[in-house]
């Protein structure tokens, strides 16, 4: 009987060590983390080579089916490649359409632990039926780096390309 409560305790004691050495009063984290870069998707302390391979010169405004009273932006993908990377760069792919006022994008963020190849994606993006009244629109599409040199947080724009949207029926 006594050696079961031994035990108990032993496991009730062990536990509560490691709560409390594992909170928010303590520095211990015994949490792993998923991503190599610090900040996550807003990480943009390193270096890397980055060149695109391709950047659509158009895009779509299409009417939503199944009756849905909306127009919906698609932009084929970008793809760049990186190299000599050193620790992490974040990618920017950003269309804005200026007569409409719709900037929509999309951020990745490279280390030495991603593929040499990346694709990005800027998401479906919604436009009220109202506001679309012509047939095609000029936008602007951009890749822009977000990185350190020398010391010192830089953003440059790799590739800025006008484009067309057509809206298509």
């Amino acid at each position: 009987m006594i050696g079961h409560r031994v035990v108990s305790l032993v496991v009730i004691g062990v536990i509560t060590a490691t709560v409390f050495t594992s909170g928010p009063f303590v520095p211990v984290d015994f949490t792993s983390r998923d991503s190599p870069c610090e900040g996550g998707a807003l990480s943009d302390q390193g270096t890397a080579v980055v060149q695109s391979s391709s950047l659509p010169e158009s895009a779509t405004l299409t009417r939503s089916e199944f009756g849905a009273e909306v127009w919906k932006l698609s932009v084929p993908d970008a793809d760049v490649r990186t190299t000599d990377i050193r620790g992490c760069v974040r990618l920017t792919y950003e269309i804005s359409i200026g007569e409409l006022g719709i900037t929509s994008l999309s951020t990745t963020t490279v280390s030495e632990e991603s593929p040499e190849r990346t694709t990005l994606s800027i998401p479906k993006t919604t436009v009220d039926p109202d506001r679309v009244t012509e047939d095609q629109y000029d936008a602007e599409l951009s890749l822009t780096y977000h990185g350190t040199e020398n010391e010192t947080t830089v953003e440059r724009t790799l590739v800025s390309r006008n484009i067309t949207v057509e809206v298509e029926e």
